[in-house]
């Protein structure tokens, strides 16, 4: 029996030991009745997996510059209508949108004082005249009649030379040195383009009809200018021929003076009060302001009992067709711009409307403050003043390298990207070529197909 006993105790005594060993283990410091307590489990945090770098396939396509502006739907000939002198307003007849004849009477000054004035003036010519007859010794009329022609004479040379057309001929002049730079533009474009063997069909094509529209506008800037220089010179013929004419009416009224005794100081005396009345009823006439054309109207800005300067602008007028999309641009977008350049012109936010367009006038001058651009285009069913987005490409490479902006790293002075392969990633330095805000044109260091990775 011991010896079943002593078995028994030899099974129990392991067990025993190694609950006491575990006891000892999990156990502070003190005994187990004197509030120990168990050690924290310590629960591990799963760390996140590092986020994958973007990578990019190096392909072959085309990467061009583009020039996006908006400009508005608007006639192509308009007239910015002024007084030409200063004044009150006293009616405007006309609002924006509105229809208009020729000669039909748009806005007007007050002429309250100038209508006082012309009756003053009057009485005072009606008394010189009487003096006048009454201090001569023969007849008057004759005198009156050369003084009156020799006026209208020097009005119609006065009006005839500030009618002068040459501001006509200097624009005809500007635009044929711009159409024959826009040739001249086109033709290197156009040799460059057969000079390469490479090129493409399409920008072969393209700088031919560019080619090809610049010499209609060479000719066609040609026959305007030959029109304007036509014009220039029957004026300069006009205005000899009313020379001529107040020659012989200051002849005539030297002879009517010599026959008729008539006393110098009383005539300048109805010369004077005769431009005084002249003067002043041109005054009346110049504060009407008609319309010279059949159109509709594009801008108002003066109101009744505003103040109007002469010569200012006030009403802008234009002939319903053709219209045109017209833009102001900053100073160096204008100067990327040529005129015969083709672009794509779209109503705002309606890319099933796109059409080509074409530049057709740019500013005449780098010191222009007003750098309008106009594009004409055929947008059919657009309202007047619709916003229209214009696309002209400025720069193109067709059958490239490229890569999007992200892919490209730069450090110091050096141009790389990193090339994942087989064998892990590599660097490799990079030359670029045209760059735009998606594409950037890769001409060495890469080849097609390769992938990059992103930083």
């Amino acid at each position: 029996m011991f010896g079943q006993e002593g078995c028994a105790v030899k099974r129990i005594l392991p067990v025993f030991l190694t609950i006491i060993i575990v006891l000892s283990a999990c156990g502070g410091t003190g005994s187990a009745g004197e509030g120990s307590s168990a050690a924290p489990t310590v629960t591990p945090i799963p760390t996140a997996p590092a986020a994958a770098r973007p990578t990019y396939t190096v392909q072959r396509g085309t990467v061009e510059e583009t020039l996006v502006f908006s400009g508005r739907w608007l006639p192509r000939d308009q007239s910015a209508l002024a007084f030409e002198v200063a004044g009150t307003v006293r009616g405007v007849y006309v609002q924006r949108g509105a229809t208009v004849t020729s000669s039909e009477l748009l806005a007007d000054f007050d002429t309250s004082d100038l209508d006082n004035q012309l009756a003053n003036a009057k009485l005072s010519l009606n008394s010189a005249i009487n003096k006048l007859q009454t201090g001569s010794t023969g007849s008057v009329q004759t005198v009156l009649n050369a003084q009156v022609s020799l006026a209208n004479s020097r009005l119609s040379l006065e009006s005839a030379q500030e009618n002068s057309p040459w501001t006509n001929l200097d624009n005809a002049r500007i635009g044929l040195q711009q159409a024959q730079n826009t040739l001249n533009d086109a033709q290197r474009a156009y040799d460059d383009a057969i000079s390469h063997p490479d090129a493409s069909a399409t920008s072969v094509d393209s700088a031919w009809q560019r080619l090809r529209d610049a010499q209609i506008g060479l000719r066609t800037a040609q026959n305007a200018y030959y029109s304007a220089a036509q014009n220039f010179n029957a004026h300069t013929i006009s205005v000899e021929q009313q020379q001529n004419a107040v020659i012989q009416n200051e002849m005539a009224l030297q002879q009517a003076l010599a026959g008729t005794g008539v006393d110098p100081d009383l005539l300048n005396a109805v010369q004077s009060a005769q431009l005084n009345v002249d003067q002043i009823q041109a005054k009346i006439d110049k504060s009407t302001l008609h319309s010279p054309i059949d159109g509709i109207v594009l801008e108002v800005t003066i109101k009744p009992g505003d103040n109007a300067a002469a010569f200012s602008p006030v009403i802008t007028l234009a002939l319903p067709e053709p219209k045109e999309a017209i833009a102001n641009l900053a100073f160096n977008d204008t100067q990327s711009l040529s005129v015969g350049m083709v672009g794509v012109c779209e109503e705002m936010n309606k890319p099933g409307t796109a059409v080509q367009c074409v530049v057709r006038q740019l500013p005449l001058s780098s010191r222009d403050t007003d750098q309008t651009v106009r594009v004409a285009a055929s947008l059919e069913n657009l309202a007047l003043g619709q916003l229209v987005q214009i696309t002209m490409p400025l720069q193109v490479r067709d059958n490239v390298l490229w890569l999007p902006p992200a892919a490209i790293r730069t450090f110091q002075n050096r141009t790389f990207v990193v090339i994942q392969t087989p064998e892990g990633e590599r660097v490799a330095d990079v030359t670029l070529g045209l760059q735009t805000t998606d594409r950037v044109e890769i001409q060495s260091g890469v080849q097609e197909g390769d992938v990059v990775v992103g930083p």
